[in-house]
């Protein structure tokens, strides 16, 4: 789109210029023009400009300092050299071979202007072409503007404009594109693929040549790939993405993309302002109701016609959470950002649940299917919690998905239950963890704690010790280094059924050290391992002594 060293030498009044070398920079884009007339002109080029010379600048430079000039010139990446011969100047054979040799090595074309043509014709012609491109992109610029303007401000209906904001970008520069969430997911697309977003090896800075505040990348594909990331005026981060299909990408489509990305920032704005009430209004209703603040019943008749919920019908309450494997966040704003991002990957998935968003988690009340099974729920819970943990995979490779499940209860007036058992299984999901034999569990349903929901009901460490047999007892209060490698031995040698070689496979050491550390146990404990119930007892025991420790942390 830009003008050329080619352009230039097709005008009327450049015909009689004449190219020594470097018809490979034929299709160089100028972007300035400047005569030099000092050796020192390099130090303000930008790249990209034509220069004029006469070499009367170098009339008393050395060699040396005119190939040292010639090093400095090389890194500003000029478009075009155009010379003058006559003019009285030392060494200006070699000098004029010095800029042959630097025009050929760098793809650089070297043009001879006539004596009797004045720079000042030439600078006035580029001039002249660059001030027209200039003015077409100012044209264009307020065209599409005045497009998208009119678009966003002429909203009558309050419509969700995403799409046909995308759509017109989309007929502006010919090519289809597609706008992601900070998940990398496809948050609306106008091509029929709405598969993630993913980064290939080979992305790149991309310089859209266009005054912006945004990252470009470009990536190569099937197709090239513009990635453009966008902070948007609400505090989230997207990505819009040009799929190169069939036009070449230019900077008149970084104009349209710049103008297209203002329209989505206030459509996002007004739509973030619409969902926020719509959401504290929701959640103010859902918070009563699942604290049991809701007493009359055309109350809950009318919080469930706000809700479009049936007030007769069977739900049940799962609390999500997210864990952080790694170091935990210390900030409480990035604790916020993982709720955010949790609150975003349910809402998306699963559009079907009402939510309700507290400091640290997400409460969600679904429908249930009285005809599933329990193994049924379970299977889908843990399907759940892997489509959620996918969505959240760019965020945080740390942060892990968590969820409790309550009980299905019928009418909304019995949700404080089911959120209750549902807060309790997300409390204890690591012991339940140790109950299922799961290890770490990313879902837990309150129905399968059996006993332990009843010690889950308490919430005084002082009674919970008296569920710990007195054996178990004095190994907690076996106060040695050894007493961590103990316990974590005889946790080991009760899941494996007291087989000691599977025990030393699992804690990876040897099947003896094993045998001396469950003599030791006995020694300190006088457990007798023989015996059935007392096993049961500590097996109790090691449960209960993790909600102690789960307690002393709230």
């Amino acid at each position: 789109m830009g003008f050329m060293v080619e352009d230039l030498l097709r005008t009327e009044e450049c015909r009689e210029m004449k190219l020594i070398c470097g018809e490979q920079g034929l299709k160089n884009e100028i972007k300035g023009v400047t005569i030099i007339e000092a050796p020192d002109i390099v130090k303000f080029i930008n790249g990209g400009e034509l220069l004029l010379t006469g070499l009367y600048a170098f009339k008393s430079c050395s060699i040396e300092e005119f190939q040292n000039y010639l090093q400095e010139l090389r890194k500003k990446e000029i478009s075009c050299l155009v010379i003058k011969k006559g003019r009285l100047v030392e060494h200006a054979d070699r000098k004029i071979e010095l800029l042959r040799e630097y025009a050929c090595k760098n793809g650089i074309p070297l043009l001879d202007v006539p004596f009797d043509m004045s720079f000042q014709r030439v600078l006035a012609i580029v001039m002249e072409h660059l001030f027209n491109e200039e003015v077409t992109l100012l044209k264009y610029f307020k065209t599409t503007h005045d497009n998208f303007t009119a678009l966003t401000l002429g909203n009558i209906r309050s419509e969700n404009l995403t799409r046909p904001i995308l759509e017109m970008l989309e007929k502006l520069i010919r090519n289809p594109v597609a706008l992601y969430n900070q998940n990398r997911t496809c948050f609306e697309s106008t091509a029929e693929d709405r598969s993630d977003l993913v980064f290939l090896d080979n992305l790149e800075d991309y310089d859209p040549d266009v005054l912006t505040n945004y990252q470009y990348w470009r990536q190569k594909g099937e197709q090239n790939q513009y990635v453009i990331r966008i902070h948007m005026s609400v505090g989230v981060q997207m990505y819009l993405v040009v799929t190169e299909k069939t036009p070449p990408f230019t900077k008149m489509d970084c104009i349209a993309i710049e103008n297209a990305i203002v329209a989505l920032q206030y459509e996002f704005s007004r739509q973030f302002a619409i969902e926020e009430l719509e959401k504290k209004f929701q959640n103010d209703i859902l918070n009563n109701i699942l604290n049991g603040k809701v007493s009359s019943d055309a109350e809950m008749e009318k919080s469930a016609n706000l809700l479009q919920m049936d007030k007769n019908g069977s739900y049940r309450v799962i609390v999500f959470g997210v864990k952080n494997e790694g170091r935990a966040a210390k900030n409480v704003n990035d604790r916020l950002m993982h709720i955010s991002c949790l609150e975003e990957a349910v809402r998306h998935r699963f559009s079907d649940m009402k939510l309700h968003r507290e400091i640290d988690k997400i409460v969600a009340v679904r429908k249930a299917d009285l005809n599933a099974t329990q193994a049924d729920y379970r299977k889908e819970m843990r399907e759940m919690i892997e489509q959620v943990q996918t969505e959240m995979r760019y965020q945080n490779k740390n942060l892990s998905v968590r969820a409790g499940v309550g009980k299905i209860v019928t009418g909304l007036g019995q949700l404080p239950e089911s959120y209750k058992e549902a807060e309790d299984a997300l409390s204890f999901i690591d012991i339940g963890g140790d109950i299922s034999g799961d290890g770490n569990a990313s879902v837990m349903m309150f129905s399968d704690f059996g006993i332990f929901k009843l010690l889950c009901q308490l919430d005084e460490p002082k009674i919970l010790m008296e569920y710990i047999p007195e054996s178990l007892q004095r190994l907690l209060s076996y106060k040695k280094p050894q007493q961590e490698d103990l316990i974590a031995t005889l946790k080991a040698y009760l899941k494996n059924n007291q087989n000691l070689s599977k025990t030393a496979q699992e804690l990876y050491v040897h099947y003896k050290t094993a045998a001396y550390r469950i003599e030791k146990i006995a020694k300190i404990t006088g457990m007798d391992f023989d015996n059935a119930n007392e096993m049961l007892a500590v097996r109790i025991g090691l449960v209960v002594c993790k909600m102690i420790e789960n307690y002393n942390k709230k």
